[in-house]
Parts: C-alpha cells; structure tokens; sequence
C-alpha cells in the first residue's frame, strides 16, 4: 500500500525507551574500491586554504512513521536547512518501535541496519530527538527544540577538516564513483573515519501527524532518508589520515559505489560524514549526485 513520488521505501523511526550505548560499532563495513581500471586515475586536489573552508552541521534527526510529533520537528530541521543555507546538513534516521510496520497504512520498512547502529548508540531512545555534530559523543541527543542553538554553535567555530570532492554517476555500470579530500588545520587524533550515507527525499507515503486533520496523512512527503551507505554506519579510515593527522597535513578516499535501482538518483544525496575517534563530526560534505 506504499507509494513514492519517484520510487520505493524509506524508513520509519522510533520510540523505544531502552539505555543505549557509547560505543561505536560498525557492524557492515564491505569493500568499494575505486575502479580505476575503468575510471581512471582518481583526481587530485590541492591544499583548501582555511579561509576557504566551509564547516558543515550535521543534524540527525531520529523520526518515525508512526510518530505523530515527528512532523513538527522535520519542519524545525527544514527551517535551519533554509535559514543557513551551506551550513546545515539533515538526515532522517527511521528506527525503534514506533518504525514499526502494520497491516494497515503504515506496512512500508524504511529502517536500515545503519540508523538501527545509530539509534542504538543513543543514551535515551526516544522520537523524536537529534544529535548534533554528535558533540558530547555519540549517545548525547537534544529535543527539537534546541537543535538550532547548537547547530549556530557549532558552525561558528573555525574549521578543524576543510573538504572537497567530485562525483560521477555512470548509469551505463550503474556506477556513482567519490572522491573526498581533505585539509586539516588543528591536529586530530585518530581514528578518522568517513562514511558515506545515502540519503533520498521527495518520497511520498503515509506518516502519523498529530497536527493534521485526519491525524494519517496519506501523502506525506519524506525527505533527506537515510537509505543507506558505502561502508557502513561509520565509514572507513581516511586514507592516510585513519590514524591521525596534524594541522597542514592532507587525506583523500576515493571508492566506486553500485547503486541500488531502488533509489531514485535524481533525489539522492551522499553525505561525506568525517568523524573523530569519539564520533565526533569533524566535518560533512553534501553531494547532490544527479
């Protein structure tokens, strides 16, 4: 009974009250080496000079199908989007109970093994709530309410990573192929790891929201779901910097991804998250890919 806009499902998200858990896991981390082969050397970048980097927030927002407060708090996170346009990052993340399918309006899965490793690294689990930057670690969080004060905070302190990158979709190999490079500017310790998140929006179906008038919306428009990743929830080490790195010193990582046909290219986005080793997000770079 689900229906998209341009293609099939996202995920729902979550009301489980259990104690989470700091430590990162990364259960699925497959290989997605950069077919140079067919490709080509990878590209080469340049040095970003401080002035010119750019420090992304990335705000997680942990939402539910079934969560009838949910609704509001996606407004909020749209709100910073448009408000501080470059500087902000969402990501849906659909887990827990109230993620759960029915065999009435709510029957589409959109959960995914990476937002279930995320929602379980939550000290308190519960939607709808959002981390920011992960600041404070991994299983902090923060009601909608203050995701734009820490977000301000955030992006007003000087860049630690600056990032660029390229990317290419092949459909003839069904290929997209990335490439992120980095410069520091402060030494971090390592591990630094980059996972690319794949996220999709303009994705239609039914959504519980307490504002409305019926309370089950049947054409709910979805946005910025996380439907997957390259390596898993964490990512992979960045190139030479996995272990570390001092201010001046650079990192890249290039990878070929096969994409998954039941996501719609033309609505995609590919999120570079580089964390520190305690989750931190150093910094995010957003790739609309189409």
């Amino acid at each position: 009974m689900a229906r998209h806009s341009i293609l099939v499902s996202l995920f729902g998200a979550a009301v489980l009250i259990l104690a989470g858990c700091d430590k990162i896991e990364n259960p699925i981390v497959p290989s997605a080496p950069f077919e140079e082969e067919l490709y080509g050397p990878a590209p080469t970048f340049e040095a970003l000079p401080e002035s010119d980097a750019v420090k992304r927030v990335l705000v997680e927002d942990f939402t539910a199908h079934q969560c009838g407060n949910c609704p509001a708090a996606a407004i909020i996170a749209e709100d910073m989007v448009a408000n501080y346009e470059g500087k902000i990052s969402v990501m849906a993340i659909h887990a827990g109970n109230l993620a759960n399918t029915d065999d009435d309006y709510f029957d589409t899965d959109w959960t995914t093994e990476e937002g279930d490793v995320f929602w379980d690294q939550l000290d308190f689990q519960a939607n709808p709530v959002g981390r920011i930057n992960r600041i404070n670690g991994v299983g902090s969080f923060w009601p909608p309410s203050q995701w734009e004060a820490n977000a301000v905070e955030e992006m007003n302190l000087d860049p630690v990573l600056g990032l660029q990158y390229e990317s290419e979709w092949v459909p003839a190999n069904g290929h997209l192929n990335l490439h992120l490079h980095g410069t520091f500017y402060d030494d971090v310790t390592g591990p630094i790891q980059v996972a690319w998140l794949i996220l999709e929006s303009h994705i239609f179906d039914y959504q519980l929201d307490y504002s409305a008038d019926p309370e089950v919306v049947a054409d709910y428009e979805f946005n910025h779901v996380l439907r997957g990743s390259v390596h898993g929830a964490m990512g992979v080490g960045f190139g030479l910097a996995t272990d570390g790195a001092s201010a001046g010193e650079t990192a890249s990582l290039s990878n070929t991804f096969e994409w998954n046909q039941a996501w719609a290219i033309e609505n995609a986005t590919v999120l570079a998250v580089v964390s520190d080793a305690n989750g931190y997000v150093l910094n995010v770079a957003e790739i609309h890919v189409d």
